[in-house]
């Protein structure tokens, strides 16, 4: 056990005067917040609810409508930066520090470094959250606000989206409404004229028994 403490203090004694000015910004983070994100299912019963309703409109016999895919909703989650040290990572053997270091070997996130130059990739920051809703890259900001106003965006445009889907539904129920009315409607112009109709000189039982052959004799009350 003293070897390898005495390695790892060794490596990290070889990293710590290059790296001084990382090394601080991070440690300056000690007691803030970071901000993750996260992307949700909105369909009753979250992502398995959605499978068994799309299982369920496949199965022959079933008249039910589901969307293509579940409706999402984009969500921040907040966490406390408690402890940011040196640490050498015990799987890849990479030293660098770790945010939120725990007992089993991980942590909320780990800055390698190598050298003199701490490894850091930059990109923009809604490619960044975007990434990160999509489980790829580090999933780690510091921005509250302007991580919200770019979740925000994705929930405007999938609000929009269902916007879109509900004006083509209720145009498309209206629709059947107005069919249902027609429906009823003609069935009720038919009765009448059953109604105010009389048969003569026929047999219903030989009708239904296919066994009159002769023209229905239709005269109206008026005649």
């Amino acid at each position: 056990m003293a070897k390898e403490t005495k390695q790892i203090d060794v490596n990290i004694a070889s990293v710590i005067p290059g790296t001084r000015q990382a090394a601080s910004f991070i440690g300056g983070m000690l007691g803030k917040a970071y901000t993750t994100v996260e992307s949700r299912d909105c369909w009753q019963g979250g992502a398995e609810g959605f499978e068994n309703d799309k299982k369920a409109a496949a199965t022959p016999g079933i008249a039910k409508l589901i969307t293509n895919r579940s409706p999402k909703k984009y969500t921040l989650r907040t966490q406390d930066i408690i402890s940011a040290q040196f640490h050498r990572m015990g799987i890849t053997g990479q030293t660098g520090i770790a945010i939120n270091l725990r007992e089993d070997d991980t942590c909320d996130l780990f800055f390698p470094l190598d050298g003199s130059n701490p490894v850091v990739t930059e990109k923009p920051l809604g490619d960044a959250i975007s990434a990160a809703l999509r489980g790829e890259g580090e999933n780690f900001f510091l921005d509250a606000e302007k991580v919200a106003a770019i979740v925000n965006q994705a929930n405007e445009a999938e609000v929009k989206n269902i916007d879109t889907l509900i004006s083509a539904l209720s145009k498309m129920k209206q629709n059947i409404q107005g069919t249902i009315i027609e429906n009823e409607k003609k069935a009720a112009e038919i009765s009448k004229q059953w109604i105010d109709s009389k048969l003569e000189g026929i047999s219903f039982k030989d009708v239904l028994n296919g066994s009159e052959t002769s023209v229905l004799n239709v005269h109206t009350a008026t005649e």
